[in-house]
């Protein structure tokens, strides 16, 4: 497939040489008022994807409303007449002043579908145009491409994250299309709703609806012209719809043999074949047309999702269309001849044969054969379609279409104002940024419901995957809710920074919890500390009203590291309450370990080492200096290594691979079931290990890098290495053997008995409130001083 016009080079090319108009378009933004009524939208294919719908929706919903589509061409405009819109000229003055004058903008492909120089101060509405396989936006290399030196292709990056910026709301059809959505733009994940994609409610009605789908058939064949009158009713139609590569030559055209293979094989099959490009491109097909075999480009049907429901199967690559198709549940073939090569290149987020189910086909001989079994098997039609189905599963979570309507009311309500989005006086709960609903800030909302359970709770998540406690709101970190509750909460409960120039206002409290005990330095008492951060430290802790600590050694720390001259509350950590409840004396309850193994999925029996080792200034990488798999194999079939990276490190990949005695417990929402199911812990410089002392659970500590971290990372706050209630270790080997002790001798092996005293004081200095009852203690505080009751 060659390129029509476009490719990603000579683009980013034009959007360099453009830069002094979008800087002079920022300026004339801030002096043109934009009309609440006035909307803009506008698509790469012209009239049609999910802009349309919504459009419809919109006129429907609101006569008043002035909807203008900014056009490419004369074809073009007189589709968007028929529809009853304005048709403007996308680029050129005109377009401009719509895009400039208007409230809002709705784009399916890029700002450019509008005028891209006009959407400053516009509400930006991006529907994007299907669910996502191959990588995209920032996510892929060839998206930035262009040639010059590093100062340029940096400048470039900056544009596409200032575009991506610009936009307001991203509208994807499932949690795993967001998700793609919001690593490909880098948008927080607020931005990105799951709301239904508006181009597949055609197709929802057309799955449900056998007479819409006969209807849109017919409209396929009405398309075809002379070529459709050549079908019969009974025939089957098979669309042949590979994706754009960029100006790269198609693989997939076929030779003299495999086209006479393609024709006999239709003509078995009472089928026809109709070949659509992707309409940045032309395929190299004209040889095949023909009998049976006929072309349906864009220059005959500008959007196809609508015309599915008259498609009996589909043979793409790596097209989206795959994912609207599998609505209607019917067989899919997966066609990718350079499949290696494109995921080198473009990039997948998930191999083929993931989203495939396994059946990758890499020829059009491979491909005759398995139209011909699905033509003449039922059992494999059967197959296929329930492998359609599952697809379906994954990528559409409003299957019932109407996403239209939920778009518009969306874009409506993000014009609502904050203080309606939100219950007044609530808590509002945040762990970790948002990435997990964990640490302190959990415990202290399980013992708030407890006591005040009509009071709203919202939780800050950053994905629609994460569970939140019941009877809480989770709100995406961004999004404008997410904003109104910090805005408008009584009492803010966090464990890290607030960020987004969050400032606290009157009558709000804020209860900073932090996430550990330091061993390492922290904020100010880190070396080589520059005058910016400087700043920045003291401006945070100045947003606190209250801050948490485990014991005096915290205390301590937080008022020279955060210079905090606020109320610090030394009760213990309500996060260790489960741990210090599960004592039995010095022992674990049996039935707590078996709980949390059963938790982790775990065997009750088999022996466990946990690794939790700490992140690295700096560091791009999973820290795993342990080798978790080799260590598990080393370990023998007896143990297994629950592995728990830091969340700073979590977006580097995952522990142990396809290991089955490797369990990644890194995400999971509560570090007490990886300590309480561990029978050894081994980690670094985390501060698991003050959590640990509490369940008196053996530890040794791994650092081959103790120098380096001592002497040039972060420093320790104390003697680590005198005073330690384990062996300090640098060899995978001396972990091995510490275990291997542990599972012949228990509480007798050598090692544990020389920590002994060690353990002791470590706990007497480290864990001198953590009885079980601090979430009570830290609740009872709050309400004394006004900030719940």
């Amino acid at each position: 497939m060659s390129t029509a016009g476009f490719s990603f080079a000579s683009g980013n090319l034009a959007k360099l040489l453009a830069l002094p108009k979008y800087l002079l378009s920022l300026l004339v933004s801030w002096f043109v008022p934009r009309g609440e009524q006035r909307w803009v939208f506008g698509s790469g294919i012209g009239v049609g994807e999910g802009a349309l719908p919504l459009a419809r929706a919109l006129r429907a919903s609101d006569p008043d409303a002035r909807i203008v589509w900014l056009v490419a061409d004369d074809a073009e405009a007189e589709l968007a007449r028929a529809e009853g819109f304005e048709a403007v000229p996308r680029r050129g003055r005109a377009g401009y002043w719509e895009t400039l004058r208007a409230s809002r903008v709705v784009v399916t492909h890029g700002l450019g579908d509008a005028n891209r120089f006009g959407v400053y101060g516009a509400t930006v509405v991006q529907l994007w145009h299907g669910a996502p396989l191959k990588r995209l936006h920032l996510d892929s290399p060839v998206t930035t491409a262009v040639r010059g030196p590093a100062p340029v292709r940096a400048l470039l990056r900056r544009m596409y994250l200032a575009g991506s910026r610009e936009i307001d709301l991203f509208v994807a059809g499932s949690v795993t299309a967001a998700e793609r959505l919001r690593s490909a733009f880098r948008v927080d994940p607020g931005k990105v709703r799951v709301l239904g994609d508006p181009r597949d409610d055609a197709l929802a009605q057309q799955a449900r609806d056998p007479e819409a789908a006969a209807a849109a058939r017919a409209r396929l064949l009405e398309a075809l012209g002379e070529a459709g009158s050549a079908v019969a009713d009974t025939d089957v139609i098979v669309l042949y719809a590979p994706t754009w590569r960029d100006g790269d030559p198609d693989p997939a055209a076929p030779d003299a043999a495999e086209v006479a293979l393609i024709r006999r094989t239709l003509a078995e099959s009472g089928a026809h074949l109709l070949i659509r490009s992707h309409p940045l491109g032309s395929g190299a097909y004209e040889p095949m047309v023909g009998e049976r075999v006929h072309l349906l480009g864009a220059d005959r049907v500008r959007d196809i999702t609508p015309l599915l429901g008259g498609v009996d199967t589909v043979v793409t690559d790596y097209s989206s269309i795959a994912i609207d198709f599998s609505l209607l549940g019917r067989p899919i073939v997966w066609f990718a001849p350079d499949l290696e090569h494109y995921t080198a290149t473009r990039g997948l987020y998930e191999p083929l044969a993931v989203t495939a189910a396994g059946r990758v086909e890499r020829d059009w001989t491979s491909v005759a054969r398995r139209l011909a079994e699905l033509s003449g098997s039922v059992l494999a039609a059967r197959a296929a379609q329930a492998d359609a189905r599952s697809l379906a599963t994954r990528f559409h979570a409003h299957p019932e279409g109407g996403a239209a309507a939920r778009v518009l009311s969306e874009i409506i309500r993000l014009r609502t104002p904050l203080r309606e989005l939100v219950t007044p006086a609530s808590v509002f709960f945040e762990s970790f940024y948002g990435r997990q609903v964990s640490c302190n800030p959990l415990a202290l909302d399980r013992e708030i419901s407890r006591r005040f359970p009509q009071l709203t709770r919202y939780w800050s998540v950053t994905g629609e995957r994460q569970r939140v406690p019941e009877g809480a709101v989770p709100l995406l970190v961004g999004g404008r809710e997410w904003f109104a509750a910090r805005r408008t909460a009584r009492l803010l409960v966090v464990n890290d920074w607030l960020r987004y120039r969050f400032r606290r206002r009157r009558g709000q409290t804020v209860m900073q919890t932090w996430h550990g005990t330091m061993l390492k330095h922290l904020a100010l008492g880190r070396p080589n500390v520059g005058l910016r951060t400087r700043l920045a430290i003291r401006r945070e802790s100045r947003r606190w009203s209250l801050l948490l600590s485990q014991n005096p050694h915290s205390t301590e720390q937080f008022r020279s590291s955060y210079a905090f001259r606020g109320e610090i509350l030394e009760t213990g950590y309500p996060r260790d309450d489960r741990l210090a409840q599960a004592m039995l004396g010095s022992e674990r309850n049996p039935i707590a370990v078996r709980t949390a193994r059963a938790a982790l999925g775990i065997d009750p029996d088999a022996r466990v080492l946990a690794y939790a080792p700490t992140w690295r200034d700096g560091g791009l990488t999973l820290v795993d200096e342990l080798d978790v798999r080799a260590l598990a194999e080393q370990l023998g079939e007896e143990w297994t290594v629950v592995a728990r990276g830091h969340t700073r490190t979590h977006a580097f990949g995952r522990y142990g691979g396809a290991t089955a005695r490797v369990v990644d417990a890194s995400q999971h929402p509560d570090v007490n079931d990886v300590i309480l199911a561990a029978d050894l812990l081994v980690t670094d410089y985390s501060s698991i290990m003050f959590d640990a002392s509490i369940a008196q659970l053996p530890t040794v500590f791994f650092v081959p890098d103790l120098a380096a971290y001592r002497d040039r990372e972060r420093g320790f706050t104390f003697d680590f290495e005198r005073e330690a209630p384990g062996p300090l270790l640098s060899q995978r080997s001396e972990v091995v053997e510490c275990a291997r002790q542990l599972a012949e001798l228990g509480v007798a092996a050598d090692w544990v008995r020389r920590s002994a005293p060690a353990a002791a004081a470590w706990r007497e200095r480290f864990n001198p409130h953590d009885d079980g009852r601090a979430s009570e203690r830290v609740v009872r505080a709050l309400v004394e001083r006004g900030a719940l009751g």
